[in-house]
């Protein structure tokens, strides 16, 4: 291996500093949104959504034939994925642009079968909390007090005390999500103005209370949540305020939810995970199929999404969020009596945003490979998603992620957000030495190029800006076949910049954030 001191006399020696053109293949690459801009948004699909009647397997008989006789969604209703053998609900086909459908024909939209965890749990509120914590306990007395959010916020050390509200839960209601141990990091908000007004006068004077008692840990929660409302509400009431709506939203719960979540952005808040509920999935009975509970409650989930990423993308902010929905289970692969189905294991998962790589990740639910309770396999763990959401659109690094996930998670079929987008460090045990840049992002400028050469070459390095300035790092520099890690210093300050690796028989590209 070159040693620094040494790579870098050579490379002086044959550096030069060079303004250019932008390159074609710069000019072809996506502006990356920066790592403060980006807006993580969650949709919690509380009962249990049927996965089965969401993502259809429409060409297996046995879905018609066998386990949903009657509760069915017929396949002339259905919308197809591509050139795939699996449907769409086709409430799932409205909105602008035709909604999820229409997203997933632009690819923005990840369409995941079969995701859930080893021996799941069938209870609605335990199992929503292994989803919100991000962990599977060993028995079910374990205690789950911390969410997945939270635990990464606090392993960041954040405090809760920045100038803007690091989450949000847009309802009334607090979630476990945002919570690790005693420290909250959300806030709830349903309507800002009476937040704002609410908020003005909840400051008592009180003190924290010393002590670890249950009474002491209560009262000081609810007191650090009336100090960040205090706080948090001229900061909310001015976003909302400064902020707009570009689209004609439908007057539908959920879908005006996200409307604020819109208009929050669009505004400056800057708030980093928004959470939103849609209550009902738990369809025991009266399930329908084309129309009814079942159908209605994905064409809420469907518009809202549609509306959502709609009004940003005309305010051009889409690029700067990824979406999510979770549910805590999925549904049985048989109908019941009574018309609706009961609790299952494996559902489905949509993710969404212009930085997500579309598509569909997974095979239809398999009728002929069930588990001892006649239930559906999971495919995907869901924590899978969580790791590459952390990894890639939080900056989590191998530590971080680790402290929440208790370990790291091989991301779904490679990834299913941009892989320009990562930031943090390799999964756990990964090696950097097979074409890589680490640190990344890098916070004194310098860096590591890891390049596996089959052949000897001779390397240069260019660094562009993503305004199109080219600088040159080294040039021609002779190395033998084999791997190397070559240490390389940054030009031009913090951003965000493209490396060219040149060669003979060597072309690499990389993006790099210089924080």
């Amino acid at each position: 291996m070159m040693k620094r001191r040494d790579f870098v006399k050579l490379s002086t020696l044959s550096a030069g500093f060079a303004l250019g053109k932008v390159p074609v293949w710069a000019q072809n690459l996506p502006s990356m949104p920066e790592l403060e801009d980006r807006v993580l948004v969650i949709i919690q699909m509380f009962g249990g959504n049927d996965g089965l009647n969401t993502v259809i397997p429409a060409e297996n008989d046995l879905y018609y034939s066998k386990f949903r006789k009657s509760l069915n969604i017929p396949k002339n209703k259905t919308v197809r994925l591509g050139n795939s053998n699996a449907y769409l609900h086709s409430s799932l086909n409205s909105g602008p642009g035709n909604g999820l459908s229409g997203l997933f024909k632009e690819g923005k939209v990840a369409v995941l079968q079969g995701v859930g965890y080893p021996n799941p749990n069938l209870s609605h509120f335990r199992s929503t909390d292994i989803w919100l914590s991000g962990n599977v306990p060993v028995s079910d007395s374990e205690r789950l007090e911390s969410g997945w959010i939270g635990s990464y916020l606090s392993s960041k050390g954040n405090t809760g005390t920045g100038e803007h509200p690091d989450c949000l839960n847009i309802g009334s209601n607090s979630s476990l999500i945002f919570r690790h141990n005693a420290e909250n990091f959300g806030l709830s908000v349903s309507d800002p103005v009476q937040f704002y007004e609410s908020g003005k006068d909840l400051l008592t004077g009180d003190s924290f209370v010393d002590g670890s008692s249950k009474y002491a840990s209560e009262f000081n929660y609810l007191l650090d949540l009336s100090i960040k409302s205090n706080k948090y509400s001229k900061v909310v009431k001015d976003a909302f305020d400064k902020g707009k709506n570009t689209q004609d939203y439908s007057n539908d719960g959920l879908v005006s939810e996200l409307k604020l979540v819109a208009r929050l952005i669009s505004g400056g808040l800057k708030t980093k995970v928004y959470l939103l509920n849609i209550n009902g999935f738990d369809t025991h009975a009266a399930q329908g199929t084309t129309d009814g509970k079942h159908a209605a409650l994905l064409k809420s989930v469907n518009d809202s999404i549609a509306w959502f990423m709609a009004d940003l993308k005309a305010q051009n902010l889409s690029k700067n969020v990824v979406g999510m929905t979770i549910s805590e289970f999925g549904r049985r692969p048989n109908e019941n009596e009574s018309g609706g189905t009961d609790h299952g294991a494996a559902g489905a998962m949509f993710v969404f945003g212009d930085e997500v790589k579309g598509g569909l990740y997974g095979n239809n639910f398999d009728f002929s490979k069930l588990d001892s309770n006649s239930d559906f396999i999971h495919q995907f763990d869901y924590r899978a998603v969580y790791d590459e959401i952390l990894f890639k659109w939080m900056g989590g690094s191998d530590t971080a992620i680790k402290s929440v996930l208790q370990k790291r998670y091989s991301h779904i079929q490679g990834g299913i957000l941009n892989d320009y987008l990562a930031t943090g460090s390799p999964l756990a045990n990964d090696v950097p030495t097979n074409n890589t840049v680490f640190p990344n992002p890098t916070t004194d400028g310098f860096i590591t190029l890891n390049l596996n050469l089959p052949q000897p070459d001779n390397i240069t390095l260019f660094q562009t800006t993503l305004s199109g300035q080219r600088l040159s790092v080294f040039q021609n520099i002779p190395l033998p076949t084999g791997t190397h890690s070559l240490p390389v210093q940054l030009k031009n300050g913090r951003g965000n910049y493209i490396l060219e690796v040149f060669g003979g028989k060597t072309r690499h590209t990389y993006k790099v954030i210089w924080l």
